[in-house]
């Protein structure tokens, strides 16, 4: 079987100039900082949709935009006693994009994990597992090999890549991709073997997951 790639998995127009303005919530707004971080091709789109926004800015001088994302980011963020500088290389072999760097204070190397079943672990960034409503923003964590069970999503998933790959169907997704689904998906992907695959995923409310074991399963972890 010959996999295609996630290229044709194409963010909209809308969602980057939504990230250029400053609309997104604070968890997209992330997962799009992080992405253009790492994908030149996302990095162009957001530069010209920038290059716009402070067109827009100059022409109408009186026209206000929403506050922009790193306002609404610390916010939301528990406080810390020091932040790293940007620069700061990553102990991971700078596989954490700097705003992901930033926000965490350090690589994920260092990153605390918690095991939710054999195989998985999540990092909480913004919100938690019991987060019904609003977008939440986590790390998850998946052994190389594994098979994730059929779920699907309330409201949105968007899912960038971080290390590893993982397949649905005859698509296949590495680093650097946004995986985005919605309610309407089923979908249960498929770890490549070798490496972890780690991600950065927004969810809006809990996973729908199929079959009564991975619903009693969900219930004692609460994703």
């Amino acid at each position: 079987m010959t996999l295609s790639t996630a290229q044709e998995v194409v963010m909209s127009d809308d969602v980057i100039t939504e990230y250029a303005t400053g609309r997104l919530s604070p968890a997209k707004h992330i997962i799009v900082a992080c992405q253009s971080e790492i994908a030149e091709s996302v990095a162009q789109r957001v530069a010209f949709q920038e290059e716009i926004a402070a067109s827009m800015i100059e022409d109408v001088g009186s026209q206000s935009l929403s506050p922009l994302f790193m306002g609404k980011v610390l916010a939301a963020l528990p406080a810390q006693e020091e932040k790293p500088s940007v620069e700061q290389e990553d102990p991971a072999g700078g596989l954490a994009p700097k705003s992901l760097r930033y926000m965490l204070g350090h690589g994920l190397k260092e990153l605390k994990w918690k095991s939710l079943v054999p195989g998985v672990a999540v990092h909480d960034i913004l919100g938690d597992r019991k987060t019904k409503d609003g977008d939440r923003l986590y790390l998850l964590r998946a052994k190389g090999g594994m098979r994730m069970p059929d779920h699907s999503h309330t409201g949105e998933e968007w899912t960038l890549i971080l290390t590893g790959s993982y397949r649905i169907g005859e698509k296949r997704f590495s680093r650097g991709d946004l995986h985005i689904e919605d309610e309407t998906e089923m979908h249960a992907p498929h770890i490549d073997e070798g490496e972890d695959c780690i991600c950065l995923v927004m969810t809006q409310g809990p996973l729908k997951m199929q079959g009564w074991l991975p619903k009693v399963v969900q219930k004692v972890v609460g994703i």
